[in-house]
Parts: C-alpha cells; structure tokens; sequence
C-alpha cells in the first residue's frame, strides 16, 4: 500500500532521546546521615537518661560558668527523705570535632599513629595471656567467645609494659586538653565522651573516660566504653555540680511553663504528643 513519504521522518528515527539531567543531591539529602549539633546534644542526654539519675540537665557548667558540658545529673541515696547527700555525679562531653578532644600539641597525628601501633601490639599480647594464663579467665562465663579476662592481674612483663607506654601516649595526647580540665574539676564520678560514630577510636582517649557513639541509622547511642568511677571526687564537688544541674534545668522549667526568666508570664509551647 502506497504511502506519502515524508523526508523528516528518517530524521527522526535516527534522533534519540536525551536523557533528563539528574538533579544534583540538595545539601539536606548530602546531610541526611549526618546528625546536627542539636540531635546529637538529645541523644546524648537520653543516653544519660538510661542510668536513671534523680535530677539531670542538659548545658550544666563543670567550673562556675566555664567549661559547660552537654549534660549533666547526680544521684541520690533510696532514703533520700533522712539523707540529703549527693551520693554520685555524672557528666556527658559531646565533641563532633576531633580539635576539642585533644591539646593543641604539635604532632598529635603522630602520636595517634604512635598510639594505633601499641594498641595492637597490646592485642598481641592478651591473645597470648589468653594461651599461657586461663587463669585469669572469668569462671561465671557460659560462653569462650564472650569470656572476659583479668588482664591487669598478668604476670606478663611485656604486657606490662606496653600498657604503661599506652598510658603515657594518650596522657600526653590529652594534656592540657577541655577534656583534661572538665576531668581535673572534681565534680564527677563518671566522664563520657558523646562523638559521633566512627569518629575517634577509644584507644586513644584516657582510659577512665566512657565512649558513647551517637548513631544517625537508627538514630541512638550506642556504648563502647563503660566510665571508671573517679576517686578523686569531693562530697562538696558533688554537691557543686547537683546545683548546676538544678540551675541549668531551671530555664528549661521556666520555659516549659509559659515563663520568662524576669517572671512575665506568656502561653506555654504546645507540647507534642
């Protein structure tokens, strides 16, 4: 069957279509695993929530107004009704910035390596504590994967050594460090560091400071090092940082409740389901 002939028709059919240009990926969508100053602040607080202290605040200043911490609670006795005491006191460091964890010393990226380095030779050696000392394992484990180990109690010379060449390194990398001064201040029993996760490496920080890693997926904490209780803590040091966690939840109470801080009263922010 005969048909007109169009020219422009085998023009077209050799035309192919271009493909659409991708959007390029908004800052927010760049930014989506990566939580904000303010995120990470909540989630650590709620980690500090889960220890149950009797009064907590988050902004809490350690040393009068200076070196402010996330948040901040203590703890009371069961009888608190006859005994006023502060019987223990806990603080949360959050840093998103490796510069805050350490000093301003010259080479710390070396010293880092330094550190990496006789991390794992430490390892080394508890896998032979493991071999030449079963002693030292914790009878109460059901489990030989999950079975703790008493390596402080070692006999190991070397093992001894390594971890006083450890100790000395990360001492070093935090000296004259925030981290160092908010320690030094004698006001909590128990130190976390809240960072971000897969930002720092344990190892390297003091070895009584507790590691908390906030997590963006899921959205949470997660802890990687328990807290040492201090021993250098004052039944006044506590008491000082109990009243600045009261101070600091006073402006949250205040707003929480239609109030400014001058007294004027003003409707109170909805509160969310």
């Amino acid at each position: 069957m005969d048909s007109d002939f169009d020219l422009f028709d085998f023009v077209r059919e050799q035309e192919t279509p271009v493909p659409a240009p991708q959007a390029a990926a908004t800052p927010a969508q760049e930014q989506e695993k990566v939580l904000s100053k303010a995120e990470l602040r909540q989630a650590a607080m709620a980690f500090l929530a889960t220890l149950k202290p009797a009064g907590i605040a988050a902004n809490v200043p350690t040393r009068r107004s200076k070196y402010r911490v996330a948040a901040a609670g203590f703890w009371r006795p069961e009888n608190h009704r006859k005994n006023h005491t502060v019987t223990k006191t806990a603080i949360i460091v959050m840093y998103d910035d490796l510069d805050c964890c350490f000093s301003d010393c010259a080479g710390r990226d070396e010293r880092i390596a330094v550190i990496t380095k006789l991390q794992e030779e430490k390892e080394l050696l508890e896998a032979d504590i493991r071999r030449d000392e079963p002693h030292l394992a914790a009878a109460d484990d059901l489990f030989g994967d999950f079975r703790t180990w008493d390596y402080a109690s070692s006999t190991n010379p070397a093992y001894r050594k390594i971890c006083r060449k450890l100790d000395k390194e990360v001492r070093l990398l935090t000296q004259g460090s925030k981290l160092e001064y908010i320690r030094r201040a004698g006001n909590a029993d128990l130190c976390f560091l809240a960072v971000p996760e897969n930002l720092i490496d344990p190892a390297v920080i003091p070895i009584e400071w507790g590691v908390v890693e906030l997590t963006a997926k899921p959205r949470g904490f997660k802890l990687l090092r328990n807290a040492m209780r201090l021993s250098d803590v004052t039944p006044d040091g506590r008491l000082q940082l109990a009243l600045n966690v009261a101070a600091a939840a006073a402006k949250s109470a205040c707003f929480a409740n239609g109030v400014d801080a001058d007294g004027k009263m003003r409707r109170p922010p909805k509160r969310r389901r």
